[in-house]
């Protein structure tokens, strides 16, 4: 495992902000910040990840690049000094950028260490190792008060079994001990859980298998985490099907073996969110291929070791465009659902839903593939109709304009970047500018998400190349989980 290599400050391509440590770390009182597990400077404000990783570094293809936007009182990345651009060329990160790596494919965000400062993780899974191609490895970058300030990597366990690893990542803690863990996929059928915590060295407090390595036209595509059963321990969701319990105690170390049904193979996306507020994690899970695109929500419940059973026939609700009066038909290649992103918008208590149309034609059906959103509000009975609103880029207020194959919508993630409590929404659309790709985020208020004060972040935003499609936004992280723990003093 690789020692890890402290970062300095750049000044091209920064990794190191010029934005100021907050008071929260020189006291040690940090029991009020809510968003640790995306706040990497310690000021009380949540910063956005995304991740570009088919950009051009130093004029090398397909390197990668993950962009940071560091939360302010005016949303994220107001100012050309709260956007950083972190590559393999960065000093400290370790490695080197080189054509077809794709660093920043998958990210995660959590405290790895258990400082109080949340920490980056990032998947690279076109890296070579050794003689090994496309081996793949995963970093951590650590938060600090001045940010990002220091990395290590971690150690692929059985990487001659499989190749890119750190494809998917997923952050939690799942086994209840109150250290997050990382579970990091790869094209094999099975995934890794690096649990316990893990050290600034990289080492972690124990390694442990998820999935049958040897299953038939099997690979690690998809891991997503959050709590359905309400045991204060994160669950796995594997490839959006199959849901792995947590252990639920500090002295049972990685998930329960036993995977329990949640959906079937198709699906594309998923999320968690507390949707009726009842303490228990719900499932969204997003089939964009069905016939224009649906989304099946499962209300979370706990499950006993006498009735392990979990699955779709429990609480399902399937939806599509035609439940929600959205605008436009339920085309066949619409492909709603393919972004998902849940968070408490309006600061009620309940978690609302949001859900990208990357491929929805607008302007009555006159620009193709333009795309759009739909946001849904929590309540006793899960997402609903009340309030229910609709963003593309021809909504006024809404930054940029509707063009054929922008995608708006892509991805999704809803965090408070502004530090008011309410989530604000931040939406990937991988078409712009012929695949440059471009963030748009929405603010949100007592009552619904607002276009006032909206904003756009393009690559020339973060001084990033336009060259070969980097896709700005592919991997979106920057929110906590659906049960924040109590936080650590920092002293």
């Amino acid at each position: 495992m690789a020692t890890a290599v402290a970062l300095a400050a750049l000044t091209g391509g920064l990794l190191v902000p010029t934005v100021a440590g907050s008071a929260f770390a020189a006291t040690g009182d940090r029991a009020s910040v809510s968003g640790r597990y995306g706040d990497f400077n310690g000021d009380g404000r949540v910063d956005l990840a995304a991740s570009a990783p088919d950009a051009t570094v130093d004029g090398t293809a397909g390197a990668g690049a993950v962009t940071i936007a560091y939360g302010s009182a005016d949303g994220a990345g107001a100012t050309q000094a709260e956007r950083v651009t972190i590559s393999q060329n960065s000093k400290g990160v370790g490695g080197q950028a080189e054509a077809g790596d794709h660093f920043g494919f998958s990210v995660a965000i959590a405290d790895f260490d258990n400082d109080g400062f949340a920490d980056l993780a990032t998947g690279t899974p076109g890296e070579d190792v050794g003689d090994d191609q496309d081996a793949g490895i995963v970093q951590i970058l650590w938060g600090s008060p001045t940010g990002l300030s220091s990395s290590a990597r971690l150690a692929d366990p059985t990487s001659s079994d499989q190749d890119a690893h750190g494809r998917t990542l997923a952050a939690g803690d799942f086994n209840g001990d109150g250290k997050d863990d990382l579970a990091a996929g790869n094209t094999s059928a099975q995934a890794w859980l690096y649990a316990g915590g893990i050290a600034r060295d990289g080492a972690d407090s124990g390694t442990h298998p998820l999935g049958n390595l040897n299953a038939w036209g099997g690979e690690v595509v998809a891991l997503t985490a959050g709590d359905v059963t309400g045991d204060g321990a994160d669950d796995l969701l594997f490839n959006h099907y199959q849901l792995y319990r947590s252990g639920g105690d500090a002295s049972t170390l990685g998930l329960d073996p036993r995977a329990m049904q949640v959906g079937y193979m198709g699906g594309y996306s998923s999320v968690f969110g507390d949707f009726n507020n009842d303490g228990y994690g719900d499932i969204v899970l997003g089939r964009p291929g069905d016939h224009g695109g649906e989304i099946t929500y499962v209300l979370g419940r706990p499950v006993s070791d006498t009735d392990p059973t979990w699955t779709l026939d429990d609480n399902r609700h399937t939806l599509d465009q035609g439940n929600f009066d959205t605008p436009g038909e339920n085309g066949l290649y619409d492909r709603y659902g393919a972004g998902l992103a849940a968070g408490d918008i309006n600061g009620d208590g309940y978690d609302d839903l949001a859900v990208g149309d990357p491929n929805e034609d607008t302007d009555s059906g006159t620009v193709a593939d333009a795309g759009h959103v739909t946001v849904m509000y929590g309540g006793s009975i899960g997402p609903t109709t009340t309030n229910r609103q609709v963003f593309d880029q021809g909504t006024e207020g809404v930054p940029g304009e509707n063009e054929a194959g922008d995608g708006f919508g892509s991805r999704l993630l809803l965090s408070d970047l502004d530090g008011d409590g309410r989530k604000d929404l931040t939406i990937a659309a991988l078409g712009e500018d012929g695949g440059s790709g471009a963030l748009t985020t929405l603010l949100g208020t007592d009552i619904t998400l607002t276009v006032t004060g909206a904003r756009s972040l393009t690559p020339t935003s973060y001084l990033l190349s336009t060259d070969g499609q980097p896709q700005l936004g592919s991997s979106l992280q920057g929110h906590p989980p659906i049960t924040p723990r109590p936080l650590p003093e920092v002293g």
